[in-house]
Protein backbone atom coordinates (compact mmCIF):
# COMPACT_ATOMS: atom_id res chain seq x y z
CA UNK A 1 0.00 0.00 0.00
CA UNK A 2 1.42 3.09 -1.03
CA UNK A 3 1.68 6.36 1.44
CA UNK A 4 -0.48 8.65 -0.33
CA UNK A 5 -1.77 11.52 2.02
CA UNK A 6 0.41 10.22 4.63
CA UNK A 7 3.14 12.37 6.24
CA UNK A 8 6.64 11.71 4.97
CA UNK A 9 8.77 9.91 8.03
CA UNK A 10 11.35 12.43 10.01
CA UNK A 11 14.58 12.07 8.01
CA UNK A 12 13.18 10.66 4.47
CA UNK A 13 11.65 14.20 3.38
CA UNK A 14 12.26 14.60 -0.42
CA UNK A 15 13.36 17.85 -1.58
CA UNK A 16 11.35 17.93 -5.26
CA UNK A 17 14.29 18.68 -7.98
CA UNK A 18 17.14 18.77 -5.77
CA UNK A 19 19.67 15.89 -6.02
CA UNK A 20 19.63 13.15 -3.28
CA UNK A 21 23.49 13.69 -1.49
CA UNK A 22 24.98 11.81 1.03
CA UNK A 23 27.45 12.57 3.80
CA UNK A 24 31.25 11.83 2.37
CA UNK A 25 33.52 8.86 3.72
CA UNK A 26 36.70 8.80 3.60
CA UNK A 27 38.38 5.83 1.92
CA UNK A 28 40.26 3.68 4.23
CA UNK A 29 43.55 3.91 4.03
CA UNK A 30 45.29 1.44 1.98
CA UNK A 31 47.66 -0.81 3.82
CA UNK A 32 51.30 -0.95 3.38
CA UNK A 33 53.72 -3.28 1.35
CA UNK A 34 54.40 -5.91 4.05
CA UNK A 35 51.95 -4.57 6.95
CA UNK A 36 50.41 -8.21 7.39
CA UNK A 37 54.20 -9.71 7.34
CA UNK A 38 55.08 -11.07 10.58
CA UNK A 39 57.28 -9.27 12.50
CA UNK A 40 60.31 -11.84 12.50
CA UNK A 41 60.01 -11.72 8.45
CA UNK A 42 59.84 -7.53 8.69
CA UNK A 43 63.08 -7.72 11.05
CA UNK A 44 65.07 -9.98 8.18
CA UNK A 45 63.73 -8.55 5.23
CA UNK A 46 64.69 -4.77 6.24
CA UNK A 47 67.94 -5.59 7.34
CA UNK A 48 70.73 -6.10 4.57
CA UNK A 49 73.67 -7.93 4.89
CA UNK A 50 76.86 -6.22 5.70
CA UNK A 51 79.16 -5.80 3.17
CA UNK A 52 82.83 -6.43 3.33
CA UNK A 53 85.03 -4.26 3.92
CA UNK A 54 88.09 -4.12 2.12
CA UNK A 55 90.25 -1.57 4.08
CA UNK A 56 93.65 -1.34 5.32
CA UNK A 57 94.14 -0.75 9.10
CA UNK A 58 97.49 0.28 10.34
CA UNK A 59 98.55 -0.59 13.43
CA UNK A 60 101.99 0.18 14.93
CA UNK A 61 105.07 2.05 13.44
CA UNK A 62 107.96 0.13 12.18
CA UNK A 63 111.30 0.48 11.55
CA UNK A 64 114.11 -2.15 11.50
CA UNK A 65 111.89 -4.60 9.07
CA UNK A 66 112.40 -1.65 6.74
CA UNK A 67 115.61 -2.48 5.99
CA UNK A 68 114.67 -5.71 4.69
CA UNK A 69 111.70 -4.45 2.79
CA UNK A 70 114.37 -1.68 1.38
CA UNK A 71 116.66 -4.11 0.13
CA UNK A 72 113.81 -6.40 -1.78
CA UNK A 73 112.64 -3.43 -3.57
CA UNK A 74 115.97 -2.38 -4.57
CA UNK A 75 117.01 -5.74 -5.74
CA UNK A 76 113.78 -6.29 -7.42
CA UNK A 77 114.24 -2.90 -9.40
CA UNK A 78 117.88 -3.85 -10.36
CA UNK A 79 116.37 -7.44 -11.78
CA UNK A 80 113.75 -5.27 -13.85
CA UNK A 81 116.43 -3.32 -15.14
CA UNK A 82 118.78 -6.11 -15.79
CA UNK A 83 116.45 -7.24 -18.70
CA UNK A 84 116.62 -4.76 -21.08
CA UNK A 85 120.08 -3.11 -20.63
CA UNK A 86 121.83 -6.54 -18.47
CA UNK A 87 124.42 -6.91 -21.11
CA UNK A 88 125.21 -3.14 -21.46
CA UNK A 89 126.03 -3.03 -17.46
CA UNK A 90 127.95 -5.88 -17.14
CA UNK A 91 130.24 -4.95 -19.80
CA UNK A 92 130.57 -1.24 -18.33
CA UNK A 93 131.00 -2.46 -14.89
CA UNK A 94 133.69 -4.41 -15.83
CA UNK A 95 135.37 -2.15 -17.86
CA UNK A 96 135.17 0.38 -14.74
CA UNK A 97 136.75 -2.41 -12.85
CA UNK A 98 140.18 -3.63 -15.17
CA UNK A 99 140.57 -0.10 -16.76
CA UNK A 100 143.79 1.78 -15.47
CA UNK A 101 143.17 4.73 -13.28
CA UNK A 102 142.38 7.92 -14.91
CA UNK A 103 142.23 5.98 -18.31
CA UNK A 104 139.39 6.83 -21.13
CA UNK A 105 138.21 3.16 -20.88
CA UNK A 106 137.63 3.87 -17.24
CA UNK A 107 136.01 7.14 -17.60
CA UNK A 108 133.57 6.28 -20.82
CA UNK A 109 132.55 3.51 -18.17
CA UNK A 110 132.02 5.81 -15.02
CA UNK A 111 129.92 7.87 -17.70
CA UNK A 112 127.78 4.42 -18.64
CA UNK A 113 127.28 3.61 -15.45
CA UNK A 114 126.14 6.76 -14.11
CA UNK A 115 123.75 6.93 -17.24
CA UNK A 116 122.20 3.46 -15.48
CA UNK A 117 122.30 4.31 -11.97
CA UNK A 118 119.98 7.45 -13.48
CA UNK A 119 117.51 5.24 -15.31
CA UNK A 120 117.21 2.99 -11.62
CA UNK A 121 116.47 6.18 -10.09
CA UNK A 122 113.51 6.98 -12.60
CA UNK A 123 112.02 2.97 -12.37
CA UNK A 124 112.90 3.19 -8.55
CA UNK A 125 110.62 6.56 -8.33
CA UNK A 126 107.73 5.13 -10.69
CA UNK A 127 107.48 1.66 -8.77
CA UNK A 128 107.61 3.04 -5.32
CA UNK A 129 105.24 5.90 -6.34
CA UNK A 130 102.52 3.48 -8.44
CA UNK A 131 102.67 0.77 -5.81
CA UNK A 132 102.53 3.42 -2.69
CA UNK A 133 99.80 5.07 -3.91
CA UNK A 134 97.52 2.18 -5.14
CA UNK A 135 94.82 -0.06 -2.80
CA UNK A 136 97.52 -1.92 -1.73
CA UNK A 137 99.55 1.05 0.01
CA UNK A 138 103.19 -1.07 -0.62
CA UNK A 139 105.55 -1.91 -2.28
CA UNK A 140 106.57 -6.13 -2.90
CA UNK A 141 109.22 -5.53 0.13
CA UNK A 142 106.65 -3.93 2.47
CA UNK A 143 103.90 -6.49 1.20
CA UNK A 144 106.93 -9.22 2.46
CA UNK A 145 107.43 -7.98 5.98
CA UNK A 146 103.41 -6.98 6.71
CA UNK A 147 103.80 -3.36 6.12
CA UNK A 148 101.63 -0.37 4.78
CA UNK A 149 102.50 3.33 3.98
CA UNK A 150 99.99 5.22 5.43
CA UNK A 151 99.32 9.34 6.71
CA UNK A 152 99.99 10.18 10.33
CA UNK A 153 96.32 10.18 10.20
CA UNK A 154 96.35 6.43 9.46
CA UNK A 155 94.18 7.41 5.62
CA UNK A 156 95.95 6.54 2.34
CA UNK A 157 98.72 8.57 0.96
CA UNK A 158 97.45 10.91 -2.43
CA UNK A 159 99.74 10.17 -4.93
CA UNK A 160 101.97 13.40 -4.87
CA UNK A 161 102.83 12.23 -1.57
CA UNK A 162 103.76 8.63 -2.81
CA UNK A 163 106.21 10.52 -5.71
CA UNK A 164 107.36 13.22 -2.84
CA UNK A 165 108.68 10.32 -0.85
CA UNK A 166 110.20 8.13 -3.58
CA UNK A 167 111.62 11.30 -5.61
CA UNK A 168 112.88 13.78 -4.15
CA UNK A 169 112.93 12.75 -0.72
CA UNK A 170 114.14 9.38 -1.11
CA UNK A 171 116.77 11.15 -3.24
CA UNK A 172 117.92 13.55 -0.32
CA UNK A 173 118.14 11.01 2.29
CA UNK A 174 120.39 9.12 0.00
CA UNK A 175 122.86 11.67 -0.69
CA UNK A 176 123.45 13.06 3.61
CA UNK A 177 126.39 11.43 5.45
CA UNK A 178 125.92 8.23 7.36
CA UNK A 179 122.56 7.60 6.74
CA UNK A 180 121.59 10.38 8.54
CA UNK A 181 118.60 10.95 6.94
CA UNK A 182 117.55 6.92 8.09
CA UNK A 183 118.83 6.91 11.13
CA UNK A 184 116.67 9.33 13.11
CA UNK A 185 113.60 6.83 12.23
CA UNK A 186 115.83 4.79 15.53
CA UNK A 187 115.02 7.98 17.58
CA UNK A 188 111.41 9.02 16.76
CA UNK A 189 108.46 7.47 18.40
CA UNK A 190 106.62 7.21 15.01
CA UNK A 191 109.81 5.81 13.73
CA UNK A 192 109.41 8.46 10.40
CA UNK A 193 112.85 8.95 8.38
CA UNK A 194 113.48 12.22 6.68
CA UNK A 195 111.44 10.92 3.54
CA UNK A 196 108.74 10.61 5.14
CA UNK A 197 108.51 13.49 7.15
CA UNK A 198 108.69 15.37 3.68
CA UNK A 199 105.87 13.72 2.22
CA UNK A 200 103.79 13.42 5.44
CA UNK A 201 103.99 9.63 5.21
CA UNK A 202 104.82 7.11 8.06
CA UNK A 203 105.13 3.33 7.57
CA UNK A 204 103.27 0.82 10.22
CA UNK A 205 102.40 -2.87 10.41
CA UNK A 206 99.23 -3.76 8.08
CA UNK A 207 96.13 -4.82 9.89
CA UNK A 208 93.42 -6.13 8.09
CA UNK A 209 90.25 -5.06 8.95
CA UNK A 210 87.42 -7.26 10.78
CA UNK A 211 85.22 -8.69 8.07
CA UNK A 212 81.53 -10.49 8.42
CA UNK A 213 81.06 -13.29 6.15
CA UNK A 214 77.22 -14.09 4.87
CA UNK A 215 77.11 -16.94 7.13
CA UNK A 216 78.10 -15.40 9.78
CA UNK A 217 75.16 -12.69 9.17
CA UNK A 218 72.34 -15.33 8.73
CA UNK A 219 73.79 -17.67 11.85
Amino acid sequence: MTGFGKRPAPGNTATFGKKHTTSYRPAAPRPTAGADMPDFLKTESSASPPKPSASIVAGEPIFWRRILSRLVDELLCWMILLVPFGSGILSAAGTYIEAPAGSAEETRAAVDLFGYSILFYFLSTAYGTIMEASRLQATVGKLMIGAVLVTPTGEKPKIWQALLRNSIGRLVVNLLPFYAGYAMGIFRRDRRCLHDLMSGTMVCSKVPAATSSYSEVFA
